[in-house]
């Protein structure tokens, strides 16, 4: 049998072509990274160097502002909120007897994030605050999924802690300097290492590129090399995760159409989430627009908005 060819391509994943209003649980390009299950916590604390085994079940705990709409509760921005150590102290010591209940180990890297290693909330569904966050936050709090009763565990062990934070001193102060006050918990990221699928697209790239972080955990985990910046001569085997939004996007995708043009890669993979389904497709240069009709016309550009849109 003859080795398997392998195409110098560049892959651009554009994160946020979802549509606005879907109600899937689990944000699409968070599917695309972890699989449906989308357990980010254990990644995410593992990346910090706690060890645990691959089958522990870890989740994340945000301390969060959640308020009261006309005639429903609302998840504000996490980042807003500007959570010392010594408030993420206090409010964690007030509140310490409960996290007891729920986990058999607490681990506090951040003060405005937090993490629990527990099998009793292992079949819980969640989604991030990035989901959640300026939503109703009725549709996207904990649900069972296998084992009944277990969401509604959490919610008693999240009213306990609501109730204990309504008139705390942290909080008081907070106020008294025109700070939203923390007031409740957000859960999230559940599941194990071992509940992570690797998606076909990272095990073919060999480095991966987003203008943040936001891939340096599952470089990370891959042992793949990330950047946050990419050049022409990075894109053959490289993986991309942008946003459609952002400026950056659209030069990256004028220099990998260039970079196509000029032959220094063979083909472009885009993968993006139109109505929450994930589209993959392959462009080579023949697929290209060109200056008019005859095949010897020199290739263009198209507009990324164009291709995303089809």
């Amino acid at each position: 049998m003859q080795p398997k060819i392998r195409v110098m391509k560049y892959t651009i994943v554009i994160a946020d072509s979802e549509t606005e209003e879907s109600l899937d649980r689990g944000l699409p390009y968070e599917k695309f990274l972890l699989g449906d299950r989308n357990a980010s916590a254990p990644l995410e604390l593992r990346s910090l160097g706690h060890v645990f085994t691959d089958s522990s079940c870890i989740a994340r705990i945000e301390p969060v502002h959640i308020h009261a709409a006309r005639d429903h509760l609302v998840l504000t921005n996490t980042s807003i909120l500007d959570i010392t150590q010594d408030e993420s102290d206090a409010l964690f010591d007030s509140v310490k007897d409960i996290f007891a209940e729920m986990a058999s180990i607490t681990h506090r890297p951040y003060p405005g994030r937090w993490f629990i290693e527990t099998s009793a909330m292992n079949t819980l569904s969640t989604v991030s605050t990035q989901q959640a966050e300026g939503r109703n936050i009725d549709h996207w709090m904990p649900c069972d999924t296998t084992t009944p009763g277990v969401a509604r565990q959490w919610r008693k062990w999240q009213n306990e802690i609501q109730m204990i934070w309504f008139n705390h001193p942290i909080n008081e102060a907070r106020q008294d300097r025109d700070m939203l006050p923390v007031n409740s918990v957000w859960i999230s990221g559940i599941g194990s290492i071992s509940d992570i699928e690797i998606h076909d697209a990272f095990h073919q790239c060999h480095r991966v590129h987003s203008p943040d972080h936001c891939l340096s955990l599952m470089a990370k985990h891959l042992n793949k090399e990330h950047i946050e910046n990419i050049e022409s001569s990075q894109l053959a085997q490289t993986l991309s995760l942008l946003s459609a939004k952002d400026k950056v996007t659209l030069q990256t995708w004028e220099m990998a159409c260039q970079a196509l043009i000029g032959k220094e890669i063979e083909a472009i993979q885009i993968i993006d989430f139109p109505d929450s389904q994930e589209r993959n497709r392959i462009i080579r240069l023949e697929d290209l627009p060109r200056k008019g009709f005859g095949f010897w016309k020199k290739p263009m550009t198209p507009k990324l908005q164009d291709m995303l849109s089809v």
